[in-house]
């Protein structure tokens, strides 16, 4: 799966143009390409080309090239946090990282485009193949596990970022039909995607051969219903999804933590691989460049880091690197203040996603994988989940102290897991520096409360007092605004209306 994805997407759209409903206008599939999207799938094998399009556009999304600037989701949410350097340094993300974005965010934009994207070959594949003849039952119903568990993965990011959306579900709409499809609830947008995920865990497989390492699996969509049960604050409801996986035997924590980020152990359920966006190098247009992206511009050193760096390169904050305790081995893998290069001098970047077996021979060749959910992410949220029911239990500290072993630090102190409360602190540290730079903060914080006293002391910080940007930090903000483009198609405010505030 890793080496076809998009190759398979651009031989689809070399060969017939329109095969694929129409992106170019997100949810407004026209007649014709109605129409040649109905005469397309009438083979298995068309279905299985028309998955592979569905993964081609989540690697697109989530580290897109298009912009230049490596400006995809994954680096838009960590420039929205306190992980990286946001105050006198040029993010290319719209303002995020100093809250003054508002509907003209280019970054934003993508990923709503994107995400109907994906929503819309989804879409394409479920209402046709069941008309479909495949050589096996199993075959069938995993593509369309497939495609359930990503148009609930595209639902659940949209209600994530922009609260309610158009819901639009088993049905493609000619232009004029789709204006008509007012918003929902952000309630109802997470609902749409539990149901979709529901269905997918029906239909998915545990694992995949070797020649199909990278497909959702289960347990991938097992871990992503318990991680969107715990931003919707039911732990209870989270707790038997993230048990299924802790359960399930397949996979276990990587020995050495930088070995869940080099391409070497790509897929590899025993470093810590649970769903991963896939990546190919070898200058066949499948590689990524975030890993680039965090090395300043003009580095040339050793090949352990970048070719030459990116200036829309993300600094680690002070701050950040102020919260990994004494001795946490994580540190010396993820950060560096040793680099050289243009304007590297006096600061710390960001090095785990840097570390590669196969050589990059651009700067977007890298064949790392981009981590979506790892297994100590479903350790610390199955530990939240059963202290959020039943308190500070043996084994839920015990999974903790799983993952603060292997960053060579001391078990937990009793202090630390008296209550309820000083758990729960305890795991916010362990999921603040066990996953920096992987585009969980964020969401962490807004599902805490915590975003608005963070954000302003950390902006606070960053600026020296000088407040500029502290007051920016808002309730509102919690949700981004819906893209100006949007706005523009329906020219109806009853129907698709703007985010309060912005």
């Amino acid at each position: 799966m890793k080496n076809i994805s998009k190759i398979i997407w651009l031989f689809i759209l070399g060969i017939s143009g329109s095969l694929i409903t129409s992106c170019s206008d997100f949810l407004n599939p026209d007649p014709e390409s109605l129409y040649t999207t109905q005469a397309f799938y009438t083979t298995q094998a068309d279905f299985q080309l028309a998955i592979s399009a569905v993964y081609a556009k989540q690697q697109d999304v989530y580290d897109d090239k298009n912009y230049g600037d490596n400006r995809g989701m994954l680096h838009f949410l960590i420039a929205r946090s306190d992980n990286s350097n946001s105050v006198n340094t040029n993010l290319y993300d719209g303002g995020a990282s100093i809250f003054t974005d508002n509907s003209g965010n280019a970054p934003l934009a993508n990923v709503w485009e994107s995400m109907y994207v994906i929503i819309t070959r989804c879409n394409s594949i479920l209402i046709r193949i069941d008309d479909v003849a495949f050589d096996d039952d199993a075959t069938k119903n995993h593509i369309k596990g497939e495609a359930y568990a990503m148009r609930g993965w595209a639902y659940d990011n949209l209600g994530k970022f922009f609260g309610g959306v158009p819901l639009i579900v088993d049905a493609e709409y000619t232009i004029s039909e789709t204006y008509e499809i007012g918003r929902s609830t952000q309630e109802q947008t997470f609902a749409q995607a539990v149901s979709d995920y529901k269905a997918a865990i029906a239909l998915l497989p545990e694992g995949w051969s070797a020649e199909d390492a990278g497909r959702i699996t289960e347990y991938a969509i097992d871990a992503a219903l318990g991680r969107l049960y715990l931003f919707m604050n039911e732990p209870a409801n989270a707790k038997p999804y993230l048990e299924a996986v802790v359960n399930s035997g397949i996979y276990s924590l990587a020995t050495n933590y930088e070995d869940c980020f080099t391409d070497a152990y790509d897929n590899d359920v025993t470093k810590d691989r649970v769903w991963e966006v896939q990546y190919i190098g070898g200058l066949t247009g499948e590689g990524q460049g975030f890993s680039e992206a965090n090395m300043p511009q003009g580095y040339s050193g050793d090949e352990g880091y970048a070719l030459r760096g990116s200036s829309a390169a993300m600094q680690v904050s002070t701050d950040m690197v102020a919260a990994f305790e004494s001795g946490d081995y994580r540190q010396t893998i993820a950060t560096s203040d040793q680099i050289e290069g243009t304007g590297a001098a006096g600061y710390t970047w960001c090095t785990k996603f840097s570390r590669h077996s196969y050589q990059p021979q651009a700067a977007d060749d890298w064949a790392n994988n981009l981590p979506i959910i790892r297994y100590s992410d479903v350790l610390l949220m199955y530990a939240e989940a059963i202290n959020a029911t039943d308190g500070p239990t043996s084994e839920a500290i015990g999974y903790v102290n799983d993952v603060r072993d292997r960053a060579k630090l001391p078990e937990l102190t009793e202090t630390q897991t008296a209550s309820e409360e000083s758990f729960l602190e305890a795991i916010k540290q362990e999921r603040r520096v066990e996953f920096m730079f992987e585009g969980l903060r964020w969401f962490d914080l807004v599902r805490w409360g915590d975003f608005i006293p963070v954000m302003r002391n950390f902006l606070d910080q960053a600026d020296e007092g000088n407040g500029r940007y502290t007051n920016n930090v808002q309730a509102f903000r919690a949700i981004f605004a819906i893209p100006q483009a949007e706005m523009d198609r329906y020219d109806d405010t009853s129907v698709m209306w703007q985010n309060p505030e912005y």
